[in-house]
């Protein structure tokens, strides 16, 4: 039998969709003030992974 899970230790689905998008904007902006790379160069290579993407999705 499964295990019940305490609800005060679970994240709804939202709670860690924006903590994964907190997460990688402080990682951009921290690479982009270390002069790493630029959010533009970030922003293109996210549009060609898109592109890579079988139609639909």
């Amino acid at each position: 039998m499964a295990e019940k899970l305490d609800p005060k230790e679970v994240a709804s689905f939202e709670e860690l969709m924006m903590s994964n998008i907190f997460f990688q904007e402080a990682i951009m902006n921290l690479l982009e003030a270390k002069g790493v790379l630029k959010k533009e160069e970030v922003l293109e290579e996210i549009k060609r992974l898109k592109a890579t993407l079988p139609r639909g999705k």
